[in-house]
């Protein structure tokens, strides 16, 4: 039976109040084996990428301190000028991709009244309802600078350092038995390797977006926009800037979105292959090209960012993707530093339940219940994620994410009993139901958005059609 810790872990630090950092913490607490968790979190309010940032006045060039040591570009740099200090993606008028019943935590259902896909405001007020049990763990406004192993004498802790967010910006230094990285992924843009990007960004700065900063179609409005991406977030924003910017709004995707509908106002295109800067144009590939484009958003998606682990991962802050330069098993503990684990690493995912599965899971291990991997050196292990492509080595998406869920229910279920007897806290286990939910939900999505404002009484799916038959499986 391998162990993590040759003492028993006692001392806990979760690095972020948002939904997987909350989750994290009530599983620990049901575990009844810990003396001591903290979460630091760098913002006054639970809710992580949930919290609605407005931004700043936007400049060329990017000049947020949090983002120092990022692997930089003239394109990154135009994308995330003027956001502000722990930015999220949050937008005016944004509604969850999942329907409520899909994307709840297991032991706390939405209110009946809920939209079927709630807006972002209702999310946040859930996420702040579910962290009322647990707000005492949490030291707000304190980010954390470095993660580093402990000194020679006490070589199976680590020292955080943290720092003030408020004009005091005072820093102290506290040691850990374990941390829990449960950060989030959504404050820093993925950008696609696109010839002529960084061109385009360094010709025209104020026509290049990314959907990290978008928060009203606005700046699109009677221009001639190209939207790339066809992800959650882009079939929404088709669905803001269509009705305002130049007709038609041009889509380049390299695959069509299971959420939009094509529509009269929209001209779609397969993937984006080059910008023409000199001729404010895009190829596309199929050879096909677009003239005359005054406006770029890209919905690309978003990446890792763990700039506090530097003194582990020296390579961190150049990778495109941080989690290639940190060696995790089953996406969650580090294979060098068992004591240090991470939450909702994969993507493409329902990210509540997953976040609850992978904090069952490292509750039981951490409190010496469950084994990483019995009779052998796990950390010598073949990893399937240490063989997939950069960048895709916690990509998931459905069903796969189902199947990654009951695997991680299965091993939290192997766990020795407490002392007490009892099991602790078990995440949803995901049946033909569930698993047919989260296959029909882009679905149910694209309906739902074809209601109009009339979406906005929608609360169940039913509603919009959709009917689970017993005997089907989802595929």
């Amino acid at each position: 039976m391998t162990q993590v810790n040759p003492r028993p872990i006692k001392n806990i630090a979760i690095i972020g109040a948002g939904p997987s950092g909350l989750a994290t913490a009530k599983y620990l607490l049901a575990e009844k084996s810990f003396s001591r968790i903290v979460i630091f979190e760098q913002r006054g309010s639970v809710g992580g990428t949930w919290n609605y940032t407005p931004l700043q006045s936007k400049s060329k060039l990017s000049t947020n301190d949090s983002f120092k040591g990022y692997p930089t570009s003239t394109a990154t740099s135009v994308v995330t000028a003027g956001l502000p200090d722990f930015n999220t993606p949050m937008y005016d008028g944004l509604e969850s991709n999942l329907p409520h019943m899909l994307m709840q935590f297991s032991d706390t259902p939405f209110p009946a009244t809920t939209q079927l896909f709630p807006s972002r405001e209702t999310v946040l007020g859930y996420l702040e309802s579910y962290a009322d049990e647990i707000r005492s763990l949490i030291s707000f406004h304190y980010q954390v600078i470095s993660v580093t192993p402990s000194a020679k004498d006490e070589p199976h802790g680590w020292d955080v350092k943290v720092q003030e967010t408020t004009r005091a910006r005072s820093s102290k230094v506290e040691r850990f038995d374990a941390v829990i990285c449960a950060n989030g992924h959504c404050d820093w843009p993925l950008l696609p390797d696109i010839k002529g990007l960084d061109a385009w960004a360094e010709l025209y700065p104020d026509s290049l977006f990314h959907s990290v900063s978008y928060k009203n179609p606005q700046p699109f409005k009677n221009k001639r926009t190209l939207l790339v991406g066809a992800g959650p977030s882009a079939a929404d924003l088709i669905h803001q800037i269509g009705p305002i910017s130049a007709s038609p709004l041009l889509i380049a995707q390299r695959e069509p979105s299971p959420y939009h509908t094509p529509s009269a106002t929209t001209s779609s295109h397969p993937a984006l292959a080059e910008l023409l800067p000199h001729q404010r144009a895009a190829r596309f590939a199929n050879n096909s090209t677009e003239p005359d484009i005054e406006a770029i958003i890209l919905c690309t998606g978003y990446t890792h960012r763990f700039p506090f682990l530097a003194p582990i991962a020296p390579n961190i802050s150049r990778a495109d993707e941080a989690l290639d330069a940190i060696p995790l098993y089953r996406h969650i503990f580090h294979t060098h530093h068992p004591t240090l684990a991470f939450v909702e690493t994969p993507k493409k995912i329902i990210p509540f339940p997953l976040a609850e599965c992978q904090a069952a899971v490292i509750a039981r291990v951490f409190s010496s219940r469950l084994p990483l991997l019995p009779g052998l050196q796990w950390q010598d292990t073949a990893l399937d994620e240490e063989k997939a492509p950069a960048g895709k080595a916690h990509v998931l998406g459905p069903p796969r994410d189902l199947e990654y869920m009951n695997a991680m229910y299965r091993w939290s279920d192997q766990a020795a009993a407490r002392e007490d007897g009892g099991k602790g806290k078990m995440p949803r286990w995901w049946d033909a139901r569930a698993r047919w939910l989260r296959m029909e939900a882009p679905g149910m999505k694209k309906a739902f958005n074809m209601r109009g404002e009339a979406r906005r009484i929608v609360r169940g799916f039913g509603e919009l059609g959709f009917f689970f038959e017993q005997g089907q499986e989802g595929d």
